[in-house]
């Protein structure tokens, strides 16, 4: 009979029609989306197995090594992070100490009034009088910027805040009389500070300013920053002295502005000079005038009795002089972890 198939042909007409049907079944579930899985799983194996590790891989012995090599980055990576904890530890401690964590004057209100109170009175006690070039003057409203609550006290929920202010206050102060006390000044100048200004509770505008913290990641990382801004008169040598102070002691401060003055606005008229830079255990008529020292020197022989008396020709004019002083110093601190939870890099606790 003519139309019929033969056994193989029936066999391959099947396989056709099969093949027809897995190819519509793939193309109904999404070929496309196997295609594109394989495609990003291969790529993820090329990401993981880069040609360096594959090297490592591949030779023998090459796991153990890999998995030496990992070790070891842990172990320098927890080297680190003490390190870093070692690093910011006084900072945490420092703002601790500064907050009186623990400490009933840092959450009651009369007691946090006693110690304002016995603070002011051991720095008036510390500084010196007016006319005094040995040590800090205080300005007669001076009271660590915190003159407000002379008269009242503080409602309780600014305490905390405030004893975090009082602490800094006070420590910036008595770091500017050490500074006072160890300069070596060539000519003793008076110093003076009339204003600090802290962060909180302050109503003026220019307080305002000052009461500005940083917002987002330090706020958001655990760290506080706080600014306190000091208006004072002084010498270069103390002004020196401050500074490097500030960046030594243990609790973290960082001079962000400063603005300075000199007190001496025209330079001093030749006649002038040397009353300036007369030694103060002499008087100032042991000193000749410059006409006669500097231009007149020449007339005097080398050697002789009179030229000792006699000025030298140059002088030095400088460290006889005094600035007037507006800085901007933060104090940040690192707040401690929450218990059971360490501390992330970066100072990022919370």
């Amino acid at each position: 009979m003519k139309g019929k198939m033969s056994q193989p042909q029936i066999m391959a007409v099947a396989g056709g029609g099969l093949f027809f049907l897995l190819v519509a079944a793939l193309g109904w579930f999404g070929w496309g989306s196997l295609g594109e899985t394989q495609g990003q799983a291969q790529a993820l194996a090329d990401r993981k197995l880069k040609p360096e590790l594959a090297a490592i891989l591949s030779r023998p012995g090459g796991a153990g090594a890999a998995r030496k090599e990992a070790g070891e980055i842990g172990k320098l990576g927890e080297q680190i992070s003490k390190s870093e904890e070692a690093l910011v530890a006084s900072w945490r401690e420092g703002l601790a100490q500064a907050s009186g964590e623990g400490q009933p004057w840092s959450q009651d209100t009369n007691q946090w009034k006693d110690r304002l109170i016995a603070a002011n009175d051991r720095l008036r006690k510390r500084a010196g009088k007016k006319g005094d070039n040995s040590r800090v003057i205080l300005a007669d409203d001076f009271y660590l910027g915190l003159q407000e609550f002379k008269q009242q006290n503080p409602p309780a929920t600014q305490v905390p805040a405030l004893a975090r202010q009082l602490s800094v206050s006070e420590k910036i102060v008595e770091i500017l009389m050490d500074a006072k006390k160890s300069a070596l000044e060539g000519y003793p100048t008076q110093c003076l500070l009339q204003t600090l200004v802290g962060p909180a509770m302050a109503n003026g505008e220019g307080a305002k300013a000052a009461n500005e913290k940083p917002k987002g990641p330090a706020e958001a990382s655990g760290i506080l920053r706080e600014g306190y801004t000091l208006q004072l008169e002084c010498s270069p040598e103390v002004l020196y002295g401050f500074m490097q102070r500030l960046a030594k002691d243990p609790w973290l401060f960082v001079v962000v502005d400063m603005d300075l003055e000199n007190d001496l606005k025209d330079f001093p008229k030749r006649s002038e000079v040397a009353k300036k830079f007369v030694n103060d255990k002499k008087g100032p008529e042991s000193v000749p005038s410059v006409g006669e020292g500097a231009e007149g020197g020449s007339e005097v022989a080398r050697g002789s009795a009179n030229a000792v008396s006699r000025l030298p020709l140059l002088m030095v004019l400088a460290g006889k002089e005094r600035l007037k002083v507006v800085i901007r110093v933060d104090f940040v601190g690192w707040k401690s972890p929450a218990p059971g939870k360490p501390a992330e890099k970066g100072g990022k606790a919370t």
